[in-house]
C-alpha cells in the first residue's frame, strides 16, 4: 500500500469531526470518498495533507509517517485539488507549470516543461494553454486544476468534488483521464465525491462516512442497499446497466 491512514482523529474544540478513521489505498488505485454533506470527507483530505492537523492517528507513505516529512517533500509525494480554484491573471500553461514547484530547486528546466506540456496534451488543455485563468469556464478551470497537480507527478493524489462544476461529458472525460493516467504511473487516489454511480463507474474502492465515522470500506461488493440507506437516509436498489453498477433511488 501506497497510503494508509490509521485511526485519524480530528475535531473543532468540543466538536468530532473525525473519529478514528482508517483505510489503506495501493498503487493504481481509484478510492471514492463518500457520504453526506457534513460527513467529514473534505475534511479528511486536508488532514491527510496536512493542511489540517489531525488530533491522533497517522498517515503514512509507504509505512513512514507524514509528520516526518517536510512541507516540499510532501508536495512531491502528495497532490491536492480542492473544491475550488481561485481566478488568476495566469495562463493555464504557467499555472500547470506551477505545480513543478517541489522539483524545481532556482528554475525550472528541461524536465518541468516536458511534464508540464504532457499533462496538459493528457488533459486535453493545449487549445487554451496561452489562456488566463479567469477566462476559463468552470470545467476548463477544474481540469487546468487538475492538471497542476498531475504535473506535481504526485504518488498520491486527493481530489475534493473534481466534477462538481463539469457537465456530464466532462465528468466522464475527466474522470477517465484521471483513472487512466494515475493506473499507469502507479498513484493512489482518494476522491470525495457525492455522484454515487459516477463513483460506482471509476473507482476501485468506497469509503462511507457517516458522522466522521467510517460506516463501510472496500470493493464494490459494500455498495449495497443497506449500506447506502444507512449512510444517506434513502432507500435504493443496486442494478446494472450494460454491465456498470447504477445506484437507483426508490
Amino acid at each position: 500500500m501506497i497510503l494508509r491512514v490509521d485511526g485519524m482523529r480530528f475535531g473543532y474544540a468540543s466538536t468530532p469531526v473525525l473519529s478514528g478513521v482508517g483505510f489503506a489505498v495501493a498503487p493504481g488505485e481509484f478510492m471514492a470518498v463518500l457520504g453526506n454533506n457534513g460527513a467529514g470527507k473534505s475534511t479528511l483530505l486536508k488532514c491527510i495533507n496536512r493542511i489540517l492537523r489531525p488530533n491522533d492517528g497517522a498517515v503514512l507513505l509507504d509505512d513512514a509517517d507524514t509528520k516526518r516529512l517536510g512541507r516540499v517533500e510532501l508536495a512531491r509525494q502528495v497532490g491536492y485539488v480542492p473544491q475550488r480554484m481561485e481566478s488568476s491573471r495566469m495562463t493555464v500553461y504557467d499555472t500547470v507549470l506551477l505545480g513543478r514547484r517541489p522539483h524545481i530547486e532556482w528554475d525550472a528546466g528541461r524536465r518541468d516543461y516536458e511534464v508540464t506540456e504532457r499533462v496538459i496534451d493528457q488533459l486535453g488543455l493545449g487549445h487554451i494553454a496561452l489562456r488566463t485563468i479567469d477566462e476559463l469556464s468552470g470545467g476548463e478551470l477544474q481540469k487546468t486544476a487538475i492538471a497542476r497537480a498531475l504535473a506535481q507527478e504526485p504518488r498520491v493524489l486527493l481530489l475534493d468534488e473534481p466534477t462538481s462544476s463539469l457537465d456530464l461529458r466532462n465528468q466522464l472525460d475527466v474522470l477517465g483521464t484521471v483513472r487512466r493516467v494515475t493506473r499507469e504511473h502507479g498513484v493512489a487516489v482518494v476522491a470525495v465525491m457525492h455522484d454515487l454511480n459516477l463513483a460506482l463507474r471509476f473507482a476501485d474502492r468506497f469509503c462511507f462516512l457517516s458522522e466522521g465515522v467510517v460506516h463501510a470500506c472496500g470493493g464494490p461488493e459494500v455498495v449495497t442497499p443497506h449500506v447506502v440507506s444507512a449512510v444517506y437516509g434513502v432507500d435504493v436498489a443496486v442494478t446494472s446497466v450494460n454491465d456498470v453498477a447504477v445506484v437507483v433511488p426508490l
